[in-house]
Formats: structure tokens, sequence, C-alpha cells
């Protein structure tokens, strides 16, 4: 593998770092770096920031190298040939030479308001959860032993967001001493990764209640949208059921299920959507964990696999006027 290493800063060994496995999204990750550099001189914040590009041209790159040629504290690389999502994501965690890694996802960016507070909630944590959307707000320092495992099980589905989790060092030696042995499931390797380590070690947990990321103002299409059935049925499933005595198989439908609930990604607006692009079928029921990943009734996904096309096309774009009429009212 052949890696293209530029910019001037030292990989030394910084409180933290916020790493960035990229692919495409260049003006949106340029813009996301710079403000959150900035945030961290005018707080005097030890960090570092590493972007790890999968993107085949050089956009990346050229939005990037400004940052670079003003002496910000970022690190590129670019993979030739690509790592591809898992591998990159991965890749991205061992990187940095950091006491905490925050794996930030190229979509996402930190709150210039948070970003010290988080910084400095960081104390002997093996993970720390940053909110997102998850409803509770408390803080809470340090979770161990069952606390810590009920934790992470109650927050897994929040936790496959990329950017919703800092490293700390425990686990990334954990993951590098594991090598070709480390248990990934296809789309979840950061799961993966929580999941494996506390099925293997006494896991600290913190919780950073504050919501803390918003989206970055990128246009790109979402890749788990667009393969959100297989990938939200099939692996997510799969990376629940891999780890059983952190799941254990009492509480594996409701850990898997809890996904479509909080986030609604399979709510009836979601799935006629599916449905008109051929995710959401008759196929999709002889899926073997189809029903524990959907938290609508079952009539109401046969109702939406019998009618037709043009019904829930019209059904479809009333929800969606009545969804946009209660967020402006």
């Amino acid at each position: 593998m052949q890696i293209d290493v530029a910019g001037t800063a030292t990989q030394k060994c910084a409180r933290l770092a916020i790493a960035i496995p990229a692919y495409g999204r260049a003006s949106a990750i340029a813009r996301s770096v710079a403000k959150m550099a900035d945030q961290a001189r005018a707080d005097d914040l030890d960090i570092v920031f590493y972007v790890s590009d999968d993107t085949a041209d050089s956009s990346v790159r050229d939005a990037i190298q400004p940052l670079l040629d003003v002496g910000l504290p970022v690190i590129y690389r670019q993979n030739i040939p690509a790592l591809r999502h898992d591998r990159n994501l991965v890749a991205t965690l061992l990187w940095p030479t950091a006491d905490y890694v925050w794996l930030l996802g190229s979509a996402y960016t930190v709150q210039s308001a948070q970003l010290a507070r988080a910084y400095h909630f960081l104390e002997e944590q093996d993970l720390v959860f940053v909110n997102n959307h998850f409803p509770d707000h408390a803080f809470v320092p340090l979770l161990q032993g069952e606390a810590a495992l009920d934790c992470l099980r109650d927050r897994l589905w929040h936790q496959t967001l990329t950017g919703a989790t800092i490293y700390g060092n425990r686990v990334r030696n954990w993951v590098a001493r594991s090598g070709d042995a480390l248990k990934l499931v296809s789309d979840f390797p950061q799961v993966s990764v929580m999941l494996g380590f506390a099925s293997d070690q006494e896991l600290k947990i913190g919780v950073f209640g504050q919501p803390t990321l918003y989206a970055s103002g990128s246009d790109t299409p979402s890749y788990w949208r667009s393969r959100a059935v297989d990938v939200f049925v099939d692996h997510w499933s799969e990376v629940v059921y891999a780890f059983p005595t952190v799941v254990p198989p009492d509480d594996r439908a409701r850990v898997v299920r809890e996904h479509s609930a909080r986030t609604q990604l399979f709510n009836t607006t979601n799935l006629i959507g599916h449905r008109l692009t051929g995710q959401f079928s008759w196929r999709s029921l002889t899926k073997r964990h189809f029903r524990e990943a959907m938290h609508l009734p079952l009539w109401k996904l046969l109702l939406l696999l019998v009618l037709p096309v043009p019904i829930l096309k019209a059904g479809g774009s009333m929800l969606a006027q009545i969804k946009r009429r209660i967020g402006t009212s």
C-alpha cells in the first residue's frame, strides 16, 4: 500500500487527535477541520487533526493543502489503493500518536462551544460516548463493570454514528495487538471494536451528555441510506449477535430493534422510499433478522408492500409535506 503523506505537522503525542476517514466531501472536511483547529488554538487545546483519504482523485488533498500551508496541526495521507470503508476506519483509529482519538465521520463536525469541554472531560476512560441525538443529556465521567456494559448495550444504536465515540489508548492498543484475529463485521468496524474490547477487557466508559455533533454541510448522498435495508437488517444484527458475552441471547432482539425505533430509519416515510428504490420488497421479509430490525407492526409492513407504487408515491409526498409544516410551525 502506498501512502502519500503531506503537511509539516509532526506526529507528537497529543492529548487528543481528531481523526477523519475520508472519501470525498472535500470542502466539508476542509471547513470542519479549519473551524475546529481555530477553536482548539483559541482555547489552547493540544489537538492534532488527521485525515486518512480514500478518494481516488486529489479533491480532498487540494482542499486540505491551504490548511497545511498555514501551519495548522493537520496530518494528511492519501491511501493508494483505497483501503475502503471498514479498513480505512480501523487504520484511521490506529494511526494517530495521541492519548485519545476522536474518530469523526466526514459528514460531521464538533460544535465550537463543546470542543474544550469534551477535551477536558477525558480522564482515564476507555470509551467516551459523545452525544448527538441520544435523549438523555446527563454527564457521567466514569462507569465500570456491569454499569459500563449496561450503558454500552443501551447506547449501541447511537454509537453506530462515526463521531459519537472517543477512544482511549487501552482500546487502540488492544486492537493493534489483536491483528488478524480482530473480529470485524462488515459496515460496523467501530461497533465491532467496542464490543470486542468489552468482551475481552474490563471496560471504563464516560458519557458526554451535551449534544455535540452537527452535520458539516456536505451534499454527498449517504452511503447508509442507499443500502439501509442490507446494512441495518443484515449487518447490524450480525454485529449485535457476534459478541454474546456483551449482548446475551435474551437481549439481542431488543438491541437490534432499538436502532430503528430510536433513529426512525425504518419508519413509514423511509420505508416508502426504500420500496420505491427496490430496497424494501417481499424478498426483504425472508431476511433472517428482518422483523427484529423493524419497529413497525407487521400489518403496516405488509400494507406498504401491497399498496401500488402510485399510491405510495402520493402518500410519501403527503407525509413529507406534513413533516415540513410541522417543522416550520
